[in-house]
């Protein structure tokens, strides 16, 4: 029994580190390049840059409200957030990117990444690109302007959603 809590307790402490490796070689990835305005959304693919809209171009996009409760490491949260599907985004800018593309990552100005598979997009209302809550506009980062975020209404422990959105990078 002790042999096997050691081992447990080895392999625990070996990925823990193989943890922090990926966290810190992320980092340091995100760290490069060219720093983006909240209130813009640039879309790329490698390195080329498909197009770039602004909240205010999103705004006049299809809107939707949704309500939710995020359960999250501070708790239960009730949302009634307002803003575009990604589909609306995407059919804006560029109508083939949902042909073209399988996946989407999402980037906010703090360099945090997600992942969405393109067929989440696609499902109906599913990936939102959020700019209220509760009737209020998002805050950037800094809270002197105001941003952006992605939902995953599919997604109810928001770990995938991201803050402060200026980048989308198309695979």
């Amino acid at each position: 029994m002790a042999e096997q809590k050691s081992k447990l307790k080895t392999a625990v402490t070996v990925m823990v580190v193989l943890l922090v490796i990926l966290v810190a070689v992320f980092g340091y990835l995100n760290a490069k390049g060219e720093k983006l305005n909240e209130g813009q959304l640039r879309i790329t693919a490698g390195n080329h840059i498909i197009g770039e809209i602004t909240l205010e171009e999103i705004r006049k996009l299809p809107a939707v409200n949704k309500k939710m409760v995020i359960n999250s490491t501070g708790g239960l949260t009730k949302h009634k957030f307002t803003g575009t599907p990604l589909l609306e985004v995407f059919n804006y800018v560029d109508p083939d990117i949902v042909k073209d593309y399988k996946r989407v990552i999402t980037v906010g100005v703090d360099k945090y990444t997600s992942g969405v598979d393109m067929e989440e997009v696609l499902q109906k209302n599913n990936v939102l690109l959020i700019y209220e809550d509760n009737g209020m506009p998002l805050k950037s980062k800094k809270g002197d302007q105001e941003t952006m975020r992605i939902v995953i209404v599919n997604d109810l422990y928001g770990q995938r959603f991201t803050n402060y959105m200026v980048e989308i990078q198309l695979e």
